[in-house]
C-alpha cells in the first residue's frame, strides 16, 4: 500500500483514485510511526531514557539476613491475664486557701469535742487535791462527800529489800466488784509501820471491821471503802484506798454498778 501510494504520488494520480477515508487516515498514522522508529535508531540518544524505580535496601542486624528481618512483632497476651492499661493522672486541683477561724468558731469547735468526751450515764468522780467525792451522770452531781486519799509518805523495807509509796493512783479506773461486809486481809506493810514483825499465821492477819460495811474494789488492791476514824475524812492519811462516811458509802454503793467508771484526778 505504501509503494502503491508513493506511485500514485509520483504520477500524480493519488488525486483522481477515490479511496475509502479509513485508508488514508490509517496510512497516515503508520507512516507517522515508521519515520518515528527510524528516527529513534538513527538518533539513540534522544530517545528518553524510562525512569527505573529503585527499592532502598532494608537494613537488617549484622549477620542476620535482611529477608529475616521484618516488622515488629506484638508482645504476646495470656489468656486470663489482660496486659494492664496506663490509666492517665487525674489533673492536680488547685486548693482554695482556707478561711482562717475566728475566735468564736474555735470556742465552739473546742467544746463540741470536750461534750465527745464527757463520759455517760452514772460514774464517779474523785477530787485527791481537795479530798471530795461526786456522784455524777452527766454534768449533774447526784450526790457529794468528802473522803480521805494517799498519803504519799514512803515506807521503806530494808532488811528485805523492799519500800511502798501510799499514793492514791490518778487516771480512769472501773468497779470490779462490789462486796457487803468486807474482809481486810492485812499486807506486810502495816505490820512494818506498826513496828511488828509480819506474822506468820493467816488469822493473825484477818481485820473484819475496819473497812466498813461496804467495798466497791477498783483493782490492783485499792477500793473505796468505810472507816473506824471518820473524824479523819477530809485529809490525806489513807494508804492508797478512798475512805467515805457510813451514810455516803451506803447511798453511793447503792446506786452504782460493776462496770461504772471512776475518774480520779
Amino acid at each position: 500500500m505504501i509503494k502503491l501510494r508513493r506511485v500514485l504520488v509520483a504520477t500524480g494520480i493519488l488525486l483522481l483514485l477515490p479511496l475509502p477515508l479509513g485508508v488514508f487516515g490509517t496510512t497516515e498514522r503508520n507512516l507517522q510511526k515508521r519515520s518515528h522508529e527510524e528516527s529513534s535508531r538513527n538518533n539513540p540518544e534522544e530517545t528518553p531514557a524510562v525512569p527505573q524505580t529503585q527499592t532502598a535496601p532494608s537494613e537488617s542486624a549484622p549477620g542476620v539476613p535482611a529477608e529475616a528481618v521484618g516488622p515488629p512483632t506484638p508482645p504476646e497476651v495470656v489468656p486470663g491475664n489482660p496486659t494492664p492499661s496506663v490509666e492517665p493522672s487525674p489533673p492536680l486541683k488547685r486548693r482554695r486557701p482556707r478561711r482562717p477561724r475566728t475566735l468564736q468558731e474555735t470556742h465552739d469547735d473546742l467544746v463540741r469535742k470536750m461534750a465527745a468526751l464527757e463520759p455517760r450515764g452514772t460514774y464517779i468522780l474523785i477530787d485527791t487535791g481537795s479530798n471530795r467525792l461526786y456522784l455524777m451522770r452527766g454534768r449533774c452531781i447526784l450526790r457529794a462527800a468528802i473522803c480521805s486519799t494517799g498519803s504519799g509518805r514512803f515506807l521503806p523495807d530494808p532488811p528485805r529489800n523492799r519500800e511502798w509509796t501510799f499514793d492514791t493512783p490518778k487516771g480512769e479506773f472501773r468497779i470490779q466488784h462490789k462486796y457487803v461486809n468486807p474482809v481486810w486481809i492485812k499486807p506486810d506493810w502495816a505490820f512494818i509501820e506498826e513496828g511488828e514483825p509480819p506474822p506468820r499465821n493467816f488469822e493473825d492477819r484477818v481485820a473484819p471491821e475496819e473497812l466498813g460495811d461496804y467495798a466497791l474494789d477498783l483493782g490492783d488492791g485499792y477500793l473505796i471503802h468505810g472507816t473506824l476514824y471518820e473524824r479523819a475524812l477530809g485529809l490525806s492519811v489513807t494508804h492508797g484506798c478512798v475512805r467515805l462516811g457510813a451514810k455516803d458509802l451506803e447511798a453511793i454503793f447503792q446506786s452504782v454498778r460493776v462496770g461504772t467508771p471512776v475518774y480520779i484526778f
